[in-house]
């Protein structure tokens, strides 16, 4: 558990060091988008508070999930990084920006993202998120894996339709696979992990039914907004398709 916390801890202050510039960016990029020119003195002043404020705020939210202990982690950093979009869209309200066009999926699992500010990944807020996040989720994955399986493969339910890709997923465990994305809620009750191919229609929508099971979902890494729309679901993790058969082991073992 320490390790946890100590990755924990390292996140949370990256998150309070990059939150006041990402909220700055991400003000001035919509208002130079919409007027064809840079914030003006007063609007700078405006995200630069905002930036403040959320550092302190959400940086209070996300020291006080890693904390916790494992099991009472019932929302990730990431989550708590997408509800810091209220920041820069307050300023960009006040400042007369009108809300911009969304994808329907987007609209629909983050309906006050009106800016399309929400980060897909760390990285999205800032680079130097992206270390400590990924070493956290390692971290706290395999802390769960020891307490809740010490000894046990990892029950497994899968909607991976390419007999490939099937194959080497079976490989990793005890795989249970379903024939249609609306089968995962009811075979996965009792799972340790969830494995979907996010590329297949239905796969994202299904995922709400999933409540707070481990899922994992892959897709082409050009697939960008269904790996976003994963996310926004509840996806605890969504890799390349790449990357995910080449840790298969370490994610699945």
């Amino acid at each position: 558990m320490v390790g946890v916390q100590s990755h924990g801890t390292a996140l949370a202050d990256a998150a309070v060091d990059a939150l006041p510039g990402w909220v700055e960016r991400s003000v001035a990029r919509l208002v130079t988008a919409w007027t064809g020119a840079p914030p003006d003195p007063t609007v700078q002043e405006m995200a630069r508070e905002a930036g403040r404020r959320a550092a302190v705020e959400v940086g209070g939210e996300l020291r006080a999930l890693v904390e916790a202990d494992v099991d009472d982690q019932h929302a990730t950093p990431l989550s708590l990084l997408r509800r810091a979009t209220r920041y820069p869209t307050e300023v960009l309200r006040a400042s007369g920006v009108p809300p911009v066009e969304r994808d329907a999926i987007q609209e629909r699992l983050l309906p006050d993202d009106v800016y399309d500010l929400a980060p897909a990944t760390f990285a999205d807020v800032d680079p130097a998120l992206a270390e400590p996040g990924m070493l956290w989720g390692a971290a706290k994955a395999l802390a769960h894996r020891r307490r809740h399986q010490p000894m046990t493969q990892p029950r497994i339910v899968a909607y991976v339709p390419d007999l490939m890709d099937r194959s080497k997923v079976a490989a990793a465990g005890a795989v249970t696979f379903v024939a249609r994305p609306a089968d995962l809620a009811g075979a996965s009750e009792d799972a340790d992990v969830v494995v979907v191919d996010l590329t297949r229609p239905g796969v994202v929508d299904a995922l709400a039914g999933l409540g707070d099971r481990r899922v994992i979902g892959f897709a082409n890494h050009t697939s960008r907004d269904v790996m976003a729309a994963a996310r926004a679901a509840g996806a605890e993790q969504v890799l390349a398709r790449s990357e995910f058969f080449a840790r298969l082991d370490e994610l699945l073992g």
